[in-house]
């Protein structure tokens, strides 16, 4: 099993950052965003998941991004 690359640590330390994002703009990120993590993509890239979340927050975050 390979070790845990820079990309994979990268992804890592995405995905915590933009929970803490999301948490200071109000979002209840085990809630509202339970899938967030590293992850990697079907080629073994390191990735961040958001996953699927609802149509409210879907708006909540756009609004939250100015559009």
């Amino acid at each position: 099993m390979a070790g845990i690359t820079t990309d994979d640590q990268r992804a890592r330390s995405a995905a915590d950052r933009l929970a803490l994002a999301l948490e200071e703009a109000g979002f209840d990120v085990g809630r509202d965003f339970p899938h967030l993590r590293d992850a990697h993509d079907r080629r073994g890239v390191a990735v961040v998941h958001v996953g699927d979340v609802r149509i409210e927050v879907a708006e909540r975050l756009a609004e939250a991004l100015g559009g």
